[in-house]
Order: C-alpha cells, then sequence, then structure tokens
C-alpha cells in the first residue's frame, strides 16, 4: 500500500499542497476553482445575449476557500498577434501554450507539473471534485497534445507524465476509468491523437515515449478492456477516410 500511494504522488511536495489547497488543508466535492469563475461567466455572457440586458458578473469565493489551480486554458493556445500558418499550427498544437506555462506557472519545472497533476487526480479520488477533474483533464491535454514539443520535453515531462497516467489508472475505480473513456471520449480522443504524433515524430527518445505508451496501452486493456491502436492502425485509418472524401475526377464524356 505504501508504494502504491507513493507512486501516486513521487512529485507532489509540500509546497505545492500549501500553494494549491485551501487553507487549513481541507476541501470538499464542493470546493471550487478558477474554472467555477470561467463557467459562471460563460453562462453571465449567453443570458446577456438572450435577454439583451446586462447582467452583473456574480461574487466570486474567497481564495482561501478554493484550489489555487494555475488557469489552463488550451482552447486559446495561439501566441498573440500570431501569423496565419502560427495559428493553423497553435490552434491545434498546444506546445506554444505548454512553453509559455511551464515557464510562468512552474518555473521550468517538469516535475511541479507532473506533481501538479498527481495531485489533482488525488482530489478527484478522496474529494470527487469537479475542479480537481477539469484540472486533471487539462493538464493531460495540454502535455500530450503537444506534439511540437516532444523533443525537448519527452524526457522530462511527457514520460512521467505518462508514468504518472498509467499510476493511476491502475488505482482508480473502475467506474473513474470509464467514464474518462467515455464522457465526451475525452481520453480516447487525447490517447489517440497522441499516438499518432508519437508515430510521426523522429524525436530524441522516440523508443522511451514509446514504450510509456505501450504501458498505458496494457493498462487499458487488462483493466478496462479498451483497446488502444498503435500509430500504424491510426494512420490506416485517417488514410482510408481521407481517400472516401477525396475529391473525385468524373469523365463527362460518357
Amino acid at each position: 500500500m505504501v508504494g502504491r500511494w507513493r507512486a501516486l504522488t513521487c512529485f507532489v511536495t509540500e509546497g505545492m499542497l500549501q500553494r494549491v489547497l485551501p487553507a487549513g488543508g481541507e476541501f470538499s466535492s464542493a470546493t471550487g476553482s478558477v474554472y467555477e469563475d470561467e463557467e459562471m461567466e460563460a453562462a453571465r455572457r449567453m443570458l446577456e445575449q438572450q435577454t439583451g440586458t446586462p447582467v452583473p458578473t456574480g461574487e466570486m469565493a474567497g481564495s482561501d476557500d478554493r484550489f489555487s489551480f494555475p488557469y489552463v486554458d488550451v482552447r486559446h493556445s495561439v501566441p498573440p498577434n500570431a501569423a496565419p500558418s502560427l495559428v493553423c499550427r497553435y490552434g491545434v498544437d498546444k506546445s506554444w501554450v505548454l512553453r509559455s506555462m511551464l515557464s510562468k506557472q512552474w518555473g521550468g519545472d517538469a516535475g511541479a507539473l507532473v506533481g501538479e497533476f498527481q495531485l489533482a487526480f488525488l482530489i478527484i479520488l478522496v474529494g470527487q471534485n469537479f475542479a480537481g477533474l477539469e484540472h486533471w483533464k487539462r493538464l493531460l491535454h495540454l502535455v500530450l497534445g503537444s506534439a511540437e514539443a516532444l523533443g525537448e520535453l519527452g524526457r522530462e515531462l511527457v514520460v512521467p507524465m505518462l508514468g504518472a497516467l498509467g499510476d493511476q489508472l491502475q488505482e482508480c475505480p473502475e467506474e473513474f476509468g470509464t467514464s474518462v473513456l467515455d464522457q465526451d471520449n475525452f481520453l480516447a480522443r487525447i490517447l489517440t491523437a497522441f499516438v499518432l504524433s508519437v508515430y510521426e515524430s523522429e524525436v530524441p527518445g522516440k523508443g522511451a515515449l514509446e514504450e510509456a505508451v505501450e504501458r498505458i496501452r496494457h493498462t487499458l486493456a487488462e483493466r478496462f478492456q479498451w483497446v488502444l491502436p498503435s500509430g500504424r492502425q491510426i494512420q490506416a485509418e485517417a488514410d482510408v477516410e481521407e481517400g472516401e472524401y477525396a475529391p473525385q475526377i468524373v469523365d463527362q464524356d460518357d
């Protein structure tokens, strides 16, 4: 049991607990974070559009009563004033925002990011808390969605992140694993895209990335009977789909 707990918390530090958890280290399923603010603001704007009248901003809970997660916004991942080519690239690839956040929020310490990913999972596991789940999902998307950064951050960040994910999948209740696989296909989409990125890459340390993926694949099959396809399979399916929708040449002489 001690070994399993150590595997789930090996990157979590005392300083991180003091920074992220509410005052006193106590929380519940109702403890909020910046992500509730995001939802409230979206609802406020929608109501304004529907009614045509200004809706005042709601009063947010004090920081002492909330998790102090750094805000991860994977939807807006393009550098300011970016050229059109960069808008296309970083609209999908999250490498720019990953590099920026790693430097500003975690002081360039990849282990601190992985530790926060571990802490978010424990907040889900212990407190059944939405804020922990949302932060966990966004960190996973941020790291595994950064194909361009695989070469520079593969060994120090991506491989440990996959290791942490594998430990979590081993320990999480089966219904949680099933829900993150099925709900909006979140984990399936993130992992499938990541496997294809690794398959198509030619980066130093690619073998370590492939080994980490293989461990995840084994865990998913063993615990949840879910098959993570190989990069070759994903690429073949994409080629077939592209062929189905490719422009057709029509002979008008007939």
